[in-house]
């Protein structure tokens, strides 16, 4: 079983050799994951000389380990959102997911990227009858002040969906979409490297201090200046801003590729080809890998274990929701580093004059696409990239300083108040 993602099969990390560091530049982006290479690409667009600086391999990091769903959800639902902060912020917030969701779509016809996008619908599950009514209510006050489309399917009308009698009903959003995020990533790369920007991987930054004219960056393999910071590094951020460290909650999603499966074995356990997630806050995903042959599954995030003790743990919950998978071998198990903050909303903004977009709390894939894109603007031309997102405040907690050492009871907490079971 290998312990690479899956993705890397079709998209291998590109072995780029560090070029020569340059004294100075424009804009220093600290990250190559989505955000940073994407705000890299809009920022030498319009005439800036831009330096993208990665501690690993370029691309190494959750960009192309994710499970390539593409959607326009939050950890709060528009319900919790209309009653904590009002129907005019929920709408703002939503409208707002919705242009992320289409700046993915935007970025693959923009930059020519074949990465397997489709729109072919989400089928959002429910266990119980409690979460069933609950996902009915969303999603009907989605509709009504958003005009989201949804289709609510009881349990006999789920036979025609997902091959488990584990869930009681479910709701389609026929309009959300998968990607392939390891292609997806390097075809960036690739607009990136033929728009000759300066990719530097191994290349580690080691602090960053403030002057008149700009920012020195100092790194492992020499010190640049910049007139602009960017830091785009989500759950990899570390000590070297310790105020953004400080308000990230870093964590381990896991995920399993199965071996290649009959066809008439997949097609009667996930016969339409969506992407699939239950309604609990630690939740499960289930898709087909993009040429249908494989399940791919992604559960029991922010664990904490080695990767063969939790590849078994994943196979005993997919076979727990597919019985008919059997003794179903597994051929990749890994894991990717997200982030969360601890109000459970991305955050983009500027702090000591460094701009940053961090906290996508499972949203990463369309929360980068979009917010590159707004880190360059709000470059380029300040003040005129609002976003429900920026410049909000954004809480830590007394003594906290990035350790995540509470993160596995977190979500065996939610999991006990939510009634979550698990097979293994």
């Amino acid at each position: 079983m290998k312990t690479d993602p899956f993705w890397w099969e079709a998209a291998p990390r590109p072995e780029i050799a560090p070029p020569d560091l340059p004294l100075q530049a424009d804009i220093v982006i600290i990250g190559s994951g989505y955000t940073g290479l994407i705000a890299a690409l809009k920022l030498t667009e319009a005439g800036c000389h831009v330096v993208v600086l990665e501690a690993g391999q370029i691309g190494s990091g959750a960009s192309s380990r994710n499970s390539g769903f593409v959607g326009r959800t939050l950890k709060y639902s528009f319900g919790d959102l209309v009653k904590a902060k009002g129907l005019d912020h929920a709408i703002a917030t939503y409208r707002e997911m919705q242009t992320a969701f289409e700046a993915v779509a935007l970025t693959v016809a923009e930059y020519r990227i074949d990465c397997g996008f489709k729109q072919h619908g989400r089928l959002v599950l429910a266990e119980t009858a409690a979460q069933f009514e609950d996902l009915k209510r969303e999603y009907e006050l989605r509709h009504k002040h958003l005009g989201a489309p949804f289709e609510v399917l009881d349990r006999p009308a789920l036979t025609g969906e997902i091959g488990s009698d584990r869930y009681v009903g479910g709701v389609i959003l026929p309009d959300l979409g998968s990607i392939h995020p390891g292609l997806y990533h390097q075809g960036l790369v690739a607009a990136a490297q033929k728009l000759g920007i300066a990719l530097h991987p191994l290349t580690r930054a080691s602090s960053i201090r403030r002057g008149a004219g700009g920012f020195a960056v100092k790194t492992s393999r020499g010190d640049i200046a910049a007139r602009d910071v960017i830091l785009a590094t989500n759950g990899y951020t570390d000590g070297l801003v310790p105020w953004l460290q400080r308000r990230l909650i870093p964590f381990d999603a896991w995920k399993v590729a199965t071996e290649e499966l009959p066809p008439g074995l997949i097609d009667q356990l996930l016969p339409k080809d969506r992407t699939y997630i239950d309604s609990y806050m630690n939740i499960d995903a289930i898709r087909r890998s993009p040429d249908g042959r494989r399940i791919l599954y992604c559960g029991k995030t922010g664990q904490r274990s080695n990767q063969q003790m939790m590849a078994r743990r994943l196979l005993g919950e997919l076979q727990a929701i597919f019985p008919a998978l059997g003794d179903v071998e597994l051929t990749h198990s890994w894991t990717g580093r997200c982030a969360a903050s601890f109000d459970l909303l991305p955050h983009i903004g500027t702090h000591e004059g460094m701009h940053y977009a961090v906290g996508y709390c499972f949203a990463g894939l369309p929360m980068g696409s979009h917010f590159g894109r707004l880190l360059a603007q709000r470059i380029l031309a300040p003040g005129t990239a609002p976003s429900v997102f920026a410049d909000q405040p954004f809480p830590t907690v007394p003594l906290y300083g990035g350790n995540n050492w509470f993160v596995p009871w977190m979500m065996r907490w939610y999991d006990f108040k939510e009634g979550k079971k698990h097979a293994a």
